[in-house]
């Protein structure tokens, strides 16, 4: 669809303009280059060349698919210095997109089930966090995050490795992987802990699953953001839910259809505008830009070029920058 002169104004701002991104990982943000060489070491190679890593990339369209990619890409991260690597090239990316504040998922579970001990790693990445802020390029905050198909155990892990470890970056607390596999009411006790923390609760949910997976998220573990969530958009109680407790949902558009889990940028975007129409505050990031080649000046690309109108795009802007997480947020209980 052609993008209105509007719009097209609107975009030019954007990318002049300092960002903020809500939800990216930081295993799924691994350049491709870096990538080769960080498989490179091995005798064989996951990843042996660029073409290899196109190849993965633009094969998407379905969940297994993206979740057999983005364990080849931790598999090939071996040493505290990897991950400073990868850390390293996400840091580029953010001053080159202008991302002035990022929150950046990262998985101790992870860590940990690749055979590394966390507190090594979370230094070395702590490291380069911090050059990047001492040079004034943004702030960078982190968010512990479990996978949801290992369970509660796994999350209840990650938590007493920051009581024992605290890492004053990290700010919250969330949870991702398969939502179809563990109940959320299965996690209100590790809910219960991320806020006695005091880190912020926040929650994946209608991705891979419907609305009644965002209201369980709701129900059971009162999240001040859910990342993904536009199946929320098929239920107007839910909508108006999420609307008066004010709880932003992380779009990822192109990772959405990527992944599989949302069939077009078309419907992505019909569905942001359902959801914003709703009273929804809506904010926009790329997920995982290493895996999907995005950029996040590249989402709103994007979601004009499917249809969203230029007062869309600076709403969802907007709200990019509203919902930082913030001490206040940090510490609100449901």
């Amino acid at each position: 669809m052609p993008i209105d002169d509007a719009s097209r104004r609107l975009l030019a701002r954007l990318r002049r303009a300092d960002h903020t991104e809500l939800h990216v990982h930081l295993e799924g943000s691994i350049s491709a280059p870096t990538l080769v060489a960080l498989a490179g070491r091995s005798p064989e190679p996951i990843f042996p060349s660029l073409h290899h890593v196109r190849e993965r990339q633009a094969a998407g369209g379905d969940s297994r698919r993206f979740l057999s990619f983005y364990r080849d890409v931790c598999r090939c991260l071996k040493s505290p210095a990897d991950y400073a690597a990868a850390a390293q090239d996400l840091c580029l990316r953010l001053s080159r997109e202008r991302i002035r504040h990022a929150e950046v998922y990262l998985s101790p579970a992870v860590v940990e089930k690749m055979g590394l001990p966390w507190v090594p790693v979370r230094d070395a990445i702590e490291a380069v966090f911090a050059a990047h802020e001492r040079r004034r390029r943004g702030r960078i905050r982190v968010l512990l995050d479990s996978v949801r198909q290992w369970g509660p155990a796994a999350a209840m892990r990650v938590l007493d490795l920051h009581a024992q470890h605290p890492w004053s970056r990290a700010v919250g607390f969330g949870l991702g992987g398969d939502e179809r596999s563990v109940p959320a009411r299965d996690y209100a006790r590790v809910y219960a802990r991320v806020r006695s923390l005091g880190l912020a609760p926040l929650v994946h949910a209608g991705e891979w699953a419907g609305p009644e997976s965002v209201a369980a998220a709701l129900r059971w573990l009162a999240p001040v953001r859910i990342a993904h969530g536009l199946r929320a958009a098929e239920d107007p109680a839910l909508m108006r839910a999420l609307a008066a407790r004010g709880v932003p949902l992380d779009a990822c558009p192109t990772s959405n259809v990527a992944t599989g889990a949302l069939p077009s940028l078309a419907d992505a975007a019909a569905r942001i505008r359902t959801l914003l129409a709703g009273g929804v505050a809506v904010t926009l990031s790329t997920d995982d830009p290493g895996l999907f080649a995005s950029t996040l000046h590249g989402e709103y690309r994007r979601l004009a070029e499917a249809g969203l109108g230029a007062g869309e795009l600076a709403a969802i802007f907007a709200f990019s920058r509203r919902s930082a997480l913030t001490p206040r947020e940090r510490a609100r209980r449901p």
